[in-house]
């Protein structure tokens, strides 16, 4: 079998980008049809996302065992599990915090029109959308698929984390959520990588859609911004303990080496 040139190597990154994008497309038309055009509603956005991820899931999990790059991993220890969890709250937190102190939700305010989108629908879609089949599908495809095709194509694994996690930011679309994505990519591909297991880079994406779902029913930054001072100390705060979970993995991933 000759050995694949660099071209042949790309495609095989960006084929499941775009296989991704055309079922997405065909599958909304499907369930639309189906549906009667009710999925297609605002208020049915949610599930009609959550539907189409879980219908994506099989194929990208077929293409990942025939890439036989994968690693599900053995049930991780409590130590980790905790880190993971603690850290994926943490960073996502301090991120969307910091974010919020700049200028970038001023001009580019596009995730303000996605946020609205989802926090117009029922709280069990959002559930079903963002906290189960968002996590498992995106991290099949863009951890264990992406990922580990990017690992193959450029060897060094530091330069494959950050493609992959670049890769996971231009997927959300605007320029907000692409930062915040790009580092929550970061941090899921480090846990991956450290750990050996998809099951907890699946978990960490879990958690951060979580929180994220759980601040938007409960208004947590409303009642922050009253006093500014705090603000600042939560932001603080959890970015200095989210990099010390952050740490923790890479110097996992050191001692790989």
């Amino acid at each position: 079998m000759r050995e694949q040139g660099i071209p042949d190597k790309i495609w095989r990154v960006l084929f499941p980008i775009l296989l991704y994008d055309l079922l997405a497309m065909i599958l909304t038309k499907l369930l639309g049809m189906i549906s009667g055009g009710r999925l297609l509603e605002q208020s049915a956005a949610m599930w009609l996302t959550a539907l189409k991820n879980m219908l994506m899931l099989p194929v990208f999990c077929r293409m990942l065992q025939k890439d036989e790059k994968g690693r599900w991993g053995k049930i991780p220890n409590i130590k980790n599990i905790f880190l993971v969890i603690l850290g994926a709250v943490c960073i996502s937190r301090g991120i969307n915090y910091f974010l919020s102190l700049t200028f970038l939700p001023y001009y580019f305010r596009g995730y303000q029109v996605v946020s609205e989108e989802i926090i117009s629908c029922s709280f069990l879609s959002q559930i079903a959308a963002t906290v189960v089949a968002a996590p498992l599908l995106e991290e099949v495809l863009m951890r264990g698929v992406i990922y580990g095709r990017l690992r193959e194509t450029v060897r060094e694994p530091r330069a494959a984390m950050f493609i992959s996690a670049l890769i996971f930011g231009l997927f959300h679309g605007n320029v907000v959520q692409g930062i915040y994505a790009f580092v929550m990519g970061l941090f899921f591909v480090q846990v991956y990588e450290a750990c050996n297991s998809l099951f907890l880079a699946i978990l960490a994406h879990i958690v951060v859609n979580s929180t994220s779902v759980l601040a938007g029913k409960l208004r947590w930054t409303e009642n922050l911004y009253r006093d500014i001072g705090v603000y600042y100390l939560l932001t603080a705060g959890y970015l200095l303990i989210g990099m010390f979970c952050w740490k923790y993995f890479c110097r996992r991933n050191e001692e790989k080496v």
